[in-house]
């Protein structure tokens, strides 16, 4: 009689648990959705994330994909700096029979000024999508 009681309370906090996780939806940091287009000297950036940094050290920074020049993801609303990396994907350059043969990483592709010593800024939400067109010459 224990056990089947046991199992009962057991599945009974299960399915309660399961109920409430499922009633908060709502982002206790209010984030607006961040969209747009990211092209690197007219061509589309294959691969690559946005940082939006706030001018607040406390405020948590967002990140958020960039694929095939398009992005779109949640980011705490306020002014932001804007941090642009993209990648391409390369092989390592090792033996054929190490053990790392056939490995890739993603090498950063842009200039320091898109992202480490940007001066880009964004607020946040915008009145639209947001598209940056960087030219690296």
């Amino acid at each position: 009689m224990s056990v089947k009681f046991n199992l009962s309370f057991a599945a009974c906090l299960l399915l309660t648990g399961l109920t409430l996780a499922g009633c908060s939806s709502s982002d206790p940091l209010d984030r607006a959705i961040a969209e747009g287009t990211v092209t690197v000297d007219g061509t589309p950036l294959a691969i690559g994330d946005i940082t939006f940094v706030d001018d607040d050290p406390s405020v948590q920074s967002d990140n958020v994909k960039v694929v095939d020049g398009a992005f779109s993801g949640p980011v705490i609303p306020g002014t932001k700096k804007v941090q642009i990396r993209g990648y391409e994907v390369v092989s390592a350059n090792v033996p054929a029979d190490s053990p790392e043969a056939g490995t890739t990483f993603k090498k950063q592709i842009l200039p320091a000024r898109f992202n480490d010593q940007t001066e880009l800024t964004e607020t946040i939400p915008s009145s639209g999508p947001l598209s940056y067109s960087l030219t690296t010459q």
